[in-house]
């Protein structure tokens, strides 16, 4: 089944470091207040994360760092 997805246009094998931090790949995320992702400039999921880049999550955990 690998294989078959695999071939499917810009698909590309994930190393074991991106797997585990892909959600079901043992890794996780620390769940958000849906209006605190927001007010961050996140996008909040239906599991609670927040999706967001670098900045958002510093704004998310107060670890604003120039």
């Amino acid at each position: 089944m690998l294989k078959n997805i695999l071939n499917l246009d810009g698909a590309q094998e994930l190393s074991k470091n991106e797997q585990k931090m892909t959600l079901g790949g043992g890794g996780g995320c620390i769940t958000y207040d849906p209006q605190k992702c927001e007010r961050c400039g996140g996008q909040p999921l239906q599991n609670g994360c927040c999706l967001g880049d670098a900045v958002v999550h510093s704004c998310l955990t107060g670890n604003i760092s120039g």
